[in-house]
């Protein structure tokens, strides 16, 4: 096969929303993880931790200023920056 001739699929993205906003989640045990995040959107967010960042595979719950809870998987880490998948099942 030509790999000239292969044409990826594009993989669209929605649209995030930066934010720079003092946002608290919390882990599986209820512990408070103080965060800055830096964008987020309905499958995720990105976030840099103001003290211990939670670790790649751990589980946290979001709570939003509207009183939703999303619960996500932490996917990523980078030093203190580390991004969120949320569990998007209905």
């Amino acid at each position: 096969m030509d790999k000239s001739r292969f044409k990826p699929t594009p993989i669209l993205r929605e649209r995030r929303r930066n934010q720079c906003a003092r946002f608290a989640l919390t882990n599986a045990r209820g512990d408070a993880i103080e965060v800055m995040v830096r964008d987020i959107s309905s499958k995720g967010l990105s976030a840099a931790a103001l003290g211990e960042p939670p670790q790649i595979n751990e589980v946290v719950r979001a709570h939003l200023e509207d009183g939703r809870e999303l619960w996500g998987l932490v996917r990523w880490a980078d030093g203190n920056l580390f991004g969120v998948e949320f569990d998007t099942r209905a």
